[in-house]
């Protein structure tokens, strides 16, 4: 299923069906990756003032953790730096004028629209991406190898998480990656596997100073219809984000991450069915990983 059919899927059911079972979920106790109860929920780690790191494949990428981010820049005020691997040139374009010189130019100035919104630092790399159809993609491991053709993404995240000193990072998960896009759990596994890096002091890292993250989160998609299907994301959740807490200026996370979502023109038919089925992000499943004992190579094969 890539994302068009996830967010397709979900929409189609209503929120008064979808609503109880997210409810539902927000009493779950957060846990920390050992299974040991977790005393900081993340929400009170956001109020402690945590640098906040997202790592992503793609520009709109971030409207899966807009609500979070939003929280942790605009009503706490943290410092916030958005990673994003590829400029989005393989995506279509959806804007009534066009997309003129081409795709990629026109998808950078739309995230970095976003980004100044979030009130984000943004790094955006121009890895390949891979083009539509989904049918055509390939194989994670086949994707980091021609993005290795370019420059290694391992030191490039590497050197990223060195230089912004987060506090906290948040990524996809490593085998479906939310809607199964390749380049999602890709860049999930060297966000886990850069982690490990910045904190190794053998590790060159551009010649900056080690840093080791103190909390890695990967989203989980866990809405009670994909996982009925058999298209949720596998593995477990270990805390649940209320995205109806407040942002800024009246807004919610969610309407704010929603509202964020305009800004991507091109991206017209994703995004409008994310603000279509905003219920769906009122509560956000989030799995808090040990990137220094859970580990997830990028060149893993696909089996």
């Amino acid at each position: 299923m890539d994302r068009r059919d996830f967010l397709k899927t979900a929409a189609a059911t209503s929120a008064a069906t979808m609503l109880p079972a997210f409810l539902a979920s927000c009493a779950r106790t957060p846990r920390r990756p050992d299974g040991s109860p977790e005393p900081v929920p993340i929400d009170a780690f956001l109020g402690q003032g945590a640098r906040t790191m997202w790592i992503a494949a793609h520009p709109d990428d971030e409207c899966f953790a807009g609500t979070i981010l939003a929280r942790s820049r605009l009503f706490y005020g943290n410092p916030l730096y958005m990673l994003v691997m590829t400029k989005g040139d393989g995506g279509e374009c959806c804007r009534p004028e066009g997309c003129e010189p081409d795709v990629r130019t026109v998808r950078t100035a739309e995230m970095n629209r976003v980004a100044r919104l979030y009130g984000a630092e943004l790094q955006l790399e121009s890895y390949f991406n891979a083009p539509l159809p989904v049918s055509s993609f390939p194989k994670r491991h086949e994707i980091y190898k021609l993005w290795q053709d370019v420059s290694e993404p391992l030191d490039v995240t590497t050197q990223a998480i060195r230089r912004f000193r987060p506090d906290l990072v948040l990524t996809f998960t490593p085998d479906k990656g939310a809607t199964g896009h390749p380049e999602h759990q890709l860049t999930s596994r060297i966000a886990t596997t850069a982690i490990r890096m910045a904190a190794d002091p053998t590790v060159s890292g551009g010649g900056l100073p080690p840093h080791r993250v103190t909390r890695t989160y990967n989203l989980v998609a866990k809405f009670w219809l994909l996982n009925l299907l058999g298209q949720g994301d596998p593995g477990p959740v270990t805390e649940v984000f209320d995205a109806t807490q407040p942002a800024i200026d009246g807004l919610s996370c969610v309407d704010f991450m929603a509202y964020a979502t305009e800004l991507h023109r091109t991206q017209a038919n994703d995004m409008g069915l994310v603000r279509r089925m905003k219920v769906a992000f009122q509560s956000l499943s989030l799995r808090q990983t040990d990137p220094f004992t859970q580990i997830f190579l990028p060149d893993e094969p696909v089996v």
